[in-house]
């Protein structure tokens, strides 16, 4: 296994950093991933997002978009059948298995 260093400016370090956190990533992870897939395709190829946030969100907010979600899913939980749904999920996804 070879070791790389890579010089980055320090805001891009830090803006890097925050946005592989939001996605649940490292910084090898994201630098193998790319690797492998420009690899395989011969190209820069993927885009990977996180969510933009245009203000920093706060506890009171989060709990309140927590709230909403689950007065949604109270609501709709009784009409849904997710086994049937998962089913459609998987077969839409992955086409039927019979």
């Amino acid at each position: 296994m070879k070791t790389i260093s890579i010089r980055l400016e320090d805001t891009l370090y830090d803006e890097l950093s925050e946005m592989l956190n939001a996605m649940g990533q490292t910084k090898q992870t994201f630098y193998e991933s790319f690797t492998r897939m420009a690899l395989r395709e011969r190209r820069i190829p993927f885009i990977i997002s996180a969510p933009i946030q245009t203000k920093p969100q706060n506890v009171q907010d989060k709990l309140e978009a927590f709230a909403r979600l689950e007065a949604s899913r109270k609501l709709f939980s009784e009409s849904i059948e997710y086994d049937v749904e998962r089913e459609e999920a998987m077969n839409a996804k992955y086409g039927s298995v019979d």
